[in-house]
């Protein structure tokens, strides 16, 4: 099975999930911190991509250095971030920070399952 289709299954998912039912909940409410959380879980769901992109490179690499993708994802942030400086009254920053840290909670779910098996 490629590594997009295992990501696919174990993380995106639940993302797209997630953003489809913010996205109604944004629509019905015209809520700020939901605007800020479809921008926090769509930049989650790329880093999530990107980690994922580089543990699977990693992994199969016999190479010494092994990279985890931190610039790449501290630039995603970045840019998620950037949607509030540029629009602070239509979107939270609260929002942001939560779907930003979507990622590191799906990691540590998958981690306690996977150690149960």
């Amino acid at each position: 099975m490629s590594s997009f289709k295992i990501f696919f299954k174990r993380y995106l998912q639940f993302f797209l999930y997630l953003i489809l039912i913010l996205l109604v909940a944004y629509l019905i409410t015209g809520s700020s911190f939901a605007l800020g959380l479809i921008i926090g879980t769509i930049a989650s769901a790329i880093s999530a991509f990107v980690w994922h992109h580089y543990l699977y490179r990693a992994i199969n690499s016999e190479s010494l250095y092994i990279s985890s993708g931190m610039g790449i994802r501290f630039l995603i942030a970045t840019m998620a971030c950037l949607f509030w400086v540029r629009f602070p009254e239509a979107i939270s920053i609260y929002g942001i920070a939560l779907g930003l840290t979507l990622t590191y909670v799906m990691i540590l779910i998958h981690t306690f399952i996977s150690l149960k098996q």
